[in-house]
């Protein structure tokens, strides 16, 4: 380990084996790092956070504070990383709102220089959030998701795998997962195509998904009806039962 002498460990706190520890960073009680994260100076990494395996996590982040919550009352609760995740400059990730909650980023994600992730929020897994963007309660973010820079996401929003959420957008409802949405208030832009051809979504994938995108934005067919011709007239696939449930569940509506 590399633990600077001027960097405040609690006793209490698990630190694994090749950790480094900057100078002036404060690692609060019940907190554990995992094997070959570093950590850099006036860090807090506040009581119960728990942080996987060769993570980073640079100077002046805030991770496991207070939810700011009015009228919050105490209670037991964290924040979850995953590992080999990336924490920028000055990021805040606080901690779950209920009683052994927690706040939860996955394996593989960004978060880059001021992005704040906010109580009881679930991100997945190679998730990428760009600088200055704002995540409040309990939103969801699933995997591979890229949300763009000065975005503002409504609580409970759900952001739906390999989507992407172009820059100073305003998310009041679900973003479908595939999509490329954007504006103030967010309208579906488009199919994410670039991202899904980085990962591999063959040609006939993205046609389908692109076509029931259509209907699901068509005025004419309200969303039962959109999903029945859905299911009707695409080629049936993970890729579109997954959005077909993802619509049946979302609960805020959806940009279109």
């Amino acid at each position: 380990m590399n633990i600077s002498e001027n960097a405040t460990i609690d006793p209490s706190a698990v630190v694994e084996d090749n950790v480094t520890v900057g100078p002036y960073t404060t690692v609060g009680p019940g907190v554990k790092i995992g094997e070959g994260t570093v950590v850099g100076p006036n860090v807090l990494i506040d009581k119960g956070t728990v942080i996987g395996k060769n993570c980073k996590i640079y100077h002046g982040a805030s991770l496991g504070g207070d939810p700011q919550i009015v009228g919050f009352e105490d209670v037991p609760s964290s924040v979850h990383i995953g590992n080999n995740t990336t924490i920028r400059e000055f990021v805040t990730v606080q901690r779950s709102g209920k009683e052994n909650g927690a706040t939860r980023i996955g394996d593989h994600c960004m978060l880059m220089n001021y992005a704040h992730v906010a109580h009881d929020c679930e991100i997945g897994n190679h998730v990428i959030v760009v600088n200055s963007t704002g995540l409040s309660g309990h939103i969801v973010v699933e995997d591979y998701a890229f949300i763009s820079g000065f975005v503002a996401i409504h609580q409970y929003a759900r952001i739906g795998a390999y989507s992407m959420i172009q820059g100073m957008s305003g998310i009041s409802q679900d973003v479908l997962p595939y999509a490329l949405v954007g504006g103030w208030p967010a309208k579906l832009v488009s199919l994410n195509s670039v991202g899904l051809r980085r990962r591999d979504f063959g040609p006939k994938v993205r046609t389908a998904i692109k076509s029931s995108f259509k209907i699901l934005k068509n005025p004419e067919f309200n969303t039962s009806q959109a999903i029945e011709k859905i299911e009707r007239e695409i080629e049936m696939s993970d890729e579109i039962r997954y959005l077909i449930n993802f619509v049946k569940n979302s609960k805020r509506g959806f940009s279109k």
